[in-house]
């Protein structure tokens, strides 16, 4: 691989793992926890080796210190305070400017040499080989010296990881003196067969050094999963001091208990031995001797089982662009089916029939295909929400207010595409949020709440769409500021009298703000009416649920992915419409009796004892419509949320996978609208957006 390639693979990489470990630096501010801690260290162990492979020098040797700092969190020799988290915030925005501010970057100002000086005053002594006379770490509990051996065989395509296999024995073998060192040459292929981007060499190695085992682990951390890595300590082979039953693989039940902390070495040695003599479980005696829980054994047992099972799975890296081009072939696909499907139909029964069931094989695979890319693309929001904690942090500290962020749904998957557009908006509203809506301390204290406000963000699955919500405690809008506001902008008339929700829909209007002066988070009107748009060049909707003194939830409605959907064909007159199937309850067929028309809120049809909203589409797209008699037409009972409409059509045409194609501004700007899609016969039929149709039906 040229090093080009090894160095965009290491920037693709360290730009995820910063944003990863400053959301971890933020919680970790909030309350130390040992898993916590340990996810920053390999974050920092990674940036380390992988830089210094990719020609990054300085960073790594910039990582070095800071990776003491943070093993002396671990070990608890310092605790994080909010002196401490500032720091190691900084030199993580520090590496970030090294590494992606390209290579006609200008000095820092000092910066590096400031921050290097600080890391200094929090690390303590090195720790090196056991012939240096340096002092042992504390983890390290047994006494002496003691020898450790791995025999390490790389997967051939490492090299495509930004991975070098050498540099990590050098790294192990610089841990103390070595003992023993080979080069496994078994693997290597003729020359004339020889791939130079492939690795064929294994080591086995071993080094004496004062280290505990976890220090060696950590040199094999990011290549254990997926290569062949024995550990193994050979102290007994060495020095007289343990029996050699006490060696042990890492696999092995027994070092994962070592290695959580759950048991010592010297422990493990005894219930090894209790265990041969009494011919019992060793977790049955780790639990009965009360060292562990039922519960610790069970997690040692499953990581024990991931271990095993990781060993030969790799991943693969793909170009967005190729998952797009996946995506729109499989469109070409479905368009294809349904014209065949349409030609089935004009055939003679038998020949017809023959290929319906060809068909319907072809579409099973199809669906199949659909299922897999679509899941190939779908990635969890939490990372996405996990960006706006140092955000939340700082900015909250730069205005003097007490702010704590809260994340829900972390784990609802969502289209890559999407995530990647829905960044800014939603740092528009947690901006909004900060500024405008959590109060300072003591105002909050005045009006009986917390001083620390709340900010929240969900994310959760409903009709299939998600739902990502950005919640606040603090003031909530201000209805009469907002009606004032629009009044004198000419957008309302002074007497005239509006719902809420139209009245909250101002907020997204442009050059639109309530503050009285501009700071420099917000405050200048523009930000929402951008929030607005690029939500709705997603397709996608906003609304506004808000209390005064209360807080504020922007509800942010999204489509699960932007390429298929399951859609019922219904017919009006000539058109066929497509109403999305999982907002779809049920289908009637209504008496004149059901139907009532209520002064203020038009049709309304009777549904299982209680009145849902009618519209007729032939009206409300103004086309011609071939039956017209609630008892002669079929009613479509769709939800969206919590409410429910009633759809009057012509007949229901069918069921059929909908690629969707988008359609411009300037050929629809009805919200009733979210797309068009090209049926099988070559006609278009329009999508219906259940919400913006119940929307748009309520203004009118």
């Amino acid at each position: 691989m040229k090093a080009t390639s090894i160095k965009d693979v290491f920037l693709n990489e360290a730009r995820e793992i910063l944003s990863s470990v400053e959301s971890d630096l933020v919680l970790l501010e909030q309350g130390a926890d040992a898993d916590l801690l340990n996810r920053i260290f390999r974050c920092a162990h990674t940036l380390k080796g992988s830089s210094a492979m990719a020609g990054f020098g300085e960073v790594s040797e910039f990582m070095h210190g800071l990776e003491s700092v943070l093993d002396r969190l671990r070990s608890e020799s310092l605790k994080a305070d909010d002196r401490l988290i500032d720091l190691l915030l900084g030199s993580f925005d520090w590496v970030k400017l090294a590494l992606f501010s390209g290579e006609g970057r200008k000095e820092d100002g000092g910066l590096k040499q400031h921050l290097v000086d600080s890391l200094s005053g929090f690390t303590g002594d090195a720790v090196g080989p056991c012939n240096s006379g340096d002092v042992q770490e504390p983890e390290a509990k047994d006494e002496g010296c003691r020898y450790y051996r791995v025999r390490a065989r790389f997967r051939e395509n490492i090299f495509e990881s930004g991975i070098d296999p050498l540099s990590i024995i050098e790294d192990f073998l610089s841990l103390g003196s070595v003992v023993d060192l080979q080069v496994d040459h078994s693997a290597m292929p003729e020359f004339e067969d020889l791939d130079p981007e492939k690795c064929y060499l294994g080591w086995n190695a071993t080094v004496r050094t004062r280290l505990p085992m976890r220090k060696v682990e950590e040199s094999f951390l990011f290549v254990r999963d997926d290569n062949e890595i024995v550990i193994e300590d050979a102290t007994g082979e060495y020095v007289d001091e343990f029996e050699e039953e006490s060696i042990l693989e890492d696999r092995k039940i027994g070092d994962i208990l070592v290695r959580k902390g759950i048991v010592s070495r010297r422990e493990l040695e005894d219930l090894l031995q209790a265990q041969e003599n009494r011919n019992r479980k060793l977790g049955d005696i780790v639990v009965e001797k009360g060292l562990a829980t039922e519960g610790d054994i069970r997690i040692a047992l499953q990581e024990q089982e991931r271990i095993r099972t990781k060993i030969g799975i790799g991943t693969v890296r793909v170009d967005t662009k190729k998952l797009d081009s996946l995506m729109n072939l499989l469109g070409e696909i479905v368009i294809g089916q349904s014209g065949l499907a349409r030609i089935a139909e004009d055939l003679p029964e038998e020949q017809g029939q023959r290929l319906k069931n060809a068909l319907y094989g072809l579409e099973r695979t199809t669906r199949e295909f659909q299922e897999q890319i679509m899941s190939i693309r779908m990635i969890p929001i939490g990372p996405t929400f996990d960006q706006f904690r140092r955000f939340v942090r700082d900015a909250a500290r730069d205005h003097g207010k007490e702010i704590r962020l809260e994340i829900f749904g972390e784990e609802t998957e969502l289209d890559k595409t999407v995530i990647e557009k829905i960044g800014d908006p939603l740092k528009h509203m947690i901006r909004n949020a900060v500024d405008h809506g959590i109060e300072p301390p003591d105002e909050r204290v005045v009006a009986g709440k917390e001083r620390e406000g709340l900010i929240r963000l969900n994310a959760y699955h409903q009709e299939g769409n998600v739902y990502i919500e950005v919640s606040d405690d603090g003031r909530g809008l201000s209805r009469n500021k907002i009606r004032e506001k629009a009044v004198s902008l000419g957008l309302l008339k002074p007497d005239e009298e509006v719902t809420d929700d139209f009245l909250y829909s101002f907020v997204f209007t442009p050059g639109f703000t309530t503050a009285e002066t501009a700071g420099d988070l917000s405050g200048r009107g523009v930000g929402m009416d951008v929030v607005k748009t690029n939500i709705a060049t997603l397709r996608g909707s906003v609304e506004i649920e808000t209390g005064e003194g209360i807080g504020t939830t922007f509800r942010i409605k999204l489509p699960l992915t932007l390429a298929i959907i399951e859609g019922m064909l219904v017919r009006s007159g000539q058109n066929v419409f497509i109403v999305p199937l999982l907002s779809i309850i049920e289908c009637i067929r209504p008496g004149k009796e059901e139907i009532d028309t209520v002064e203020g809120r038009g049709e309304l049809i009777m549904v299982r004892g209680s009145y849902v909203p009618l519209v007729r589409l032939y009206t409300y797209f103004g086309i011609e419509a071939e039956v017209r008699e609630i008892g002669e037409a079929l009613v479509v009972i769709a939800e969206s949320g919590r409410d429910r409409l009633g759809i009057m059509v012509d007949e229901i045409v069918g069921q059929q996978q909908i690629v969707i194609k988008s359609l411009g501004g300037r050929v629809s700007t009805t919200r009733a609208v979210s797309g068009a899609a090209i049926l099988g016969d070559g006609r278009v039929a329009l999508i219906l957006d259940i919400h913006g149709l119940m929307s748009e039906i309520a203004s009118c």
